[in-house]
């Protein structure tokens, strides 16, 4: 029967042996015989790989300074600038386009507005603005007193953007269309707007061409007289007329409260009117 050896003794007397003989920090497998890495890894900072065998960078990467996706061709699609940004019309973004200021007006009985539309347009933009608001300003703008000045002043000023605008070529390498200009301003039913003021001044042309009233009584002048006794409302009138009541024999200017005339004729006064007249009346019948 074999007999087993005590322990730490190598059996059939062969001197003991430590299982692992290596001393601290050595490698437990030896030397690499070959002297290299046994999986090709160089020194750090190089390939593990070695060499790329082809020539090339990995699948799916570029060689530094090169694009990826091919010559002429980008990973995203390019971005373009917003509209007014280094020159470009505001609106559209095209070139080439000028910085302006077009203004409207509103006017109302008792106040008024201002508009404008401020920034750099194209030919396009610019010409569909200006006729937008002053096409606008054309029937809004009259509408009281102030702005019956104002307007035509607003109409003019405009002038010199559109000036500039139709100096321009058309616009080119927007980001969006330009706006439609549209029709001609006088080819837009707001247009007929700027005939408010003619007929305005027309109405106050007429009304003292045929004035009637009794301050432009001359003597001859034959007048009507409606109202009461204490408020009579006198008018000239033509003589051979139906209404024709009184004929004007004497007209005495300054304020006289009825003692023009004496007892021989009618007497009519007007005063506080700024032009105190009196005038002495005969009866037609």
């Amino acid at each position: 029967m074999a007999t087993v050896p005590p322990p730490g003794q190598a059996p059939y007397g062969q001197p003991p042996q430590q299982p692992y003989p290596q001393q601290p920090g050595q490698n437990p497998y030896g030397q690499n015989p070959y002297g290299q890495n046994p999986y090709g890894q160089g020194a750090a900072g190089q390939n593990p790989y070695g060499q790329n065998p082809y020539g090339q960078a990995p699948q799916g990467q570029a060689p530094q300074g090169q694009n990826p996706f091919g010559q002429g061709q980008q990973p995203y699609p390019q971005q373009h600038a917003q509209p007014g940004a280094g020159g470009g019309c505001t609106i559209c973004g095209g070139y080439p386009a000028v910085p302006a200021t077009v203004r409207g007006h509103q006017g109302f009985l008792v106040m008024m507005k201002f508009l404008k539309r401020r920034g750099t347009f194209c030919r396009s933009c610019g010409i569909a603005i200006h006729r937008e608001m002053t096409t606008k300003t054309l029937w809004q703008g009259w509408w009281g007193i102030a702005s019956f000045v104002i307007t035509p002043v607003t109409v003019l000023l405009n002038l010199g953007p559109r000036s500039a605008f139709n100096k321009l070529p058309p616009p080119t390498g927007g980001v969006r269309p330009p706006l439609d200009p549209g029709k001609p301003i006088f080819g837009r039913a707001g247009a007929f707007g700027v005939l408010v003021p003619l007929i305005a001044v027309a109405v106050i042309a007429t009304a003292i061409i045929t004035d009637n009233s009794a301050s432009t009584a001359s003597v001859g002048d034959c007048v009507s007289k409606s109202g009461s006794n204490y408020d009579p409302t006198v008018k000239v009138v033509d003589c051979t007329s139906t209404s024709a009541a009184y004929k004007v024999a004497e007209k005495h200017s300054g304020k006289h409260d009825g003692d023009a005339c004496g007892d021989n004729y009618a007497e009519y006064d007007e005063t506080g009117r700024g032009d105190d007249f009196a005038l002495c009346l005969t009866p037609l019948h």
